[in-house]
This record gives C-alpha cells, structure tokens and sequence, in this order.
C-alpha cells in the first residue's frame, strides 16, 4: 500500500480477537507500520459500544482500559495496553465538530471500551500514537456517520491524525455457530451465503467510490437485516468512508469470517 492511509474501518470481531488475530490480526499489524512510517500522531475511533445521547470525546491523558464483556477466558481481562489520550486534540475536535453544528462535549472520564483497544493492539503490538475515541449517538443514521466523518476526517488530515471506524461487515448473533471450528478452521471458513454476498455488494460500491450507496445500504444492500438486526457496528463504516478524501482508493484487507456469520472484513482509505 503505497498512497497515504486517511481512514480504516476495522472488523472488530468478538472480544476474543485480542487473543486470536488469525489474518485480519496480522494485516491489520503491517497497516500500523505503515501508519507508523506516514507520521501519524493520533489515531481518532468511533466504535458501537459507546453510545450516546450527543456526540462525545475522550478527554483524558490516559483512559482507562474497560473489559465491556463477560463470559470470555480470563487472559482477556488480564489485557491492559497502555494507550495515550490526546486532551488538547480532543478539546480541538469538539471545538470543530461545534462549529459545524454538531455540538460535542468532552468525557474526561470515559474510558476505551474493547472497539477501540483490540484494534489498537494489533495495529500498535509495541506501542504506538495517542487515541481519541469519538461516541456514537443514538440517533445516527448512515448519512449521519458519513457526515460526521467528513468533519472529522479533514480535521485528521490538518493534524496528521487517522480516523478508524471499528465495528464489524456482518454483525448478526442469532446466526453465529460458537461451536464452529477455531480461527483459520475448514468450518470457520464457510461463512453463511449471505455474509459473502453482502460482503461483495460493500466491496462494489466502495470500488466504485459510491459513498451515497454506503450511507443508505439499510435500503438498498441485500440482506442487510440480517447482516445487521441492530445498524451499529454497519455505522463505523459510513463513518470512516466520510473521513476518507473524496477521490479515496479502497483497499480490502484480508478477511476470515468466525463462527460462520460474523465478518472480520477490513478496508483501509487512502489518497
């Protein structure tokens, strides 16, 4: 990936993929180096579980790392990255978010839920640049995030910053098998049809630069309700194709699909 990286949405994954990066895990390592080698200075993320009633910031120099799950091996709770804050960039962000009348209020005391630091863990495994996480309202629909985006990803480029959007392609769990075979398994592998096949309509719009296709996919991509019962971890994409340039380059990452129903199909955003 030769062209300067402006925005990533990342498959999160179950909060196991701290412990299991598999593919997605190991691409998503090389994109950090890359990241490294651009200058990036701060990393901005918007991720589904942190909701809001208006648009909040993390203030803090040095958030807290919050285990937002239960029922997972105790290694996963043991996992404290130590990751930076930004609170001058932050206070910034709100400001600009402000003045363009999307009012935003800092959050000295919030911390980065599993959305923002499992992602951060194998872009950075050694440490990397500070991090904002942004919330998500409530209310937001896909036009809404793409929106949002577009202020926020031309503050990141006037201040070296990259905005990741972290949620997950597909994101249904009434259709993932736990049972299924562990990462990189035959079983593992064979993902539902539908999960291809709204897979592949993401990927075509996305290559064709279609970021008004993106915005409105609850209308007009297959199999959208079952991909996503619940659109907020389909907003972190939006999100992150608004932040990106106008004339973006796709960049599709290396994907597996774990427990047959929940996509870790990454894309980065570049110049």
């Amino acid at each position: 990936m030769s062209h300067t990286i402006h925005s990533i949405f990342i498959s999160h994954g179950a909060p196991n993929y701290a412990l299991e990066p598999g593919l997605p895990g190991h691409a998503l390592e090389a994109l950090g180096q890359q990241l490294i080698t651009q200058g990036t200075r701060t990393l901005i993320v918007l991720s589904p579980h942190w909701r809001s009633a208006k648009l909040a910031v993390t203030s803090h120099d040095a958030p807290v790392i919050v285990h937002d799950f239960y029922g997972f091996p105790k290694q996963l709770y043991e996992l404290k990255p130590e990751i930076c804050g930004a609170p001058e960039l932050a206070l910034q962000l709100a400001n600009c978010l402000g003045s363009q009348n999307f009012s935003t209020e800092l959050r000295p005391q919030q911390g980065f839920d599993h959305g923002a630091w499992v992602p951060y863990m194998h872009l950075f495994p050694n440490g990397g640049p500070p991090m904002i996480q942004l919330s998500m309202p409530v209310d937001w629909t896909g036009e809404t995030a793409l929106n949002v985006g577009a202020v926020v990803g031309k503050f990141a480029r006037e201040h070296n910053a990259v905005v990741v959007g972290s949620g997950s392609l597909t994101h249904n769990f009434d259709d993932m098998d736990i049972h299924a075979a562990k990462v990189g398994g035959d079983a593992q592998a064979q993902g539902l049809i539908y999960v291809g096949e709204f897979n592949a309509w993401i990927q075509e719009r996305l290559q064709a630069g279609d970021s008004k296709a993106i915005a409105q996919a609850e209308l007009e991509a297959p199999h959208f309700a079952r991909a996503h019962p619940d659109d907020d971890h389909y907003l972190p994409l939006p999100f992150a194709v608004g932040a990106a340039s106008n004339t973006f380059k796709v960049n599709v990452l290396p994907e597996d699909v774990r427990y047959k129903a929940l996509s870790m199909q990454s894309f980065a955003f570049t110049a």
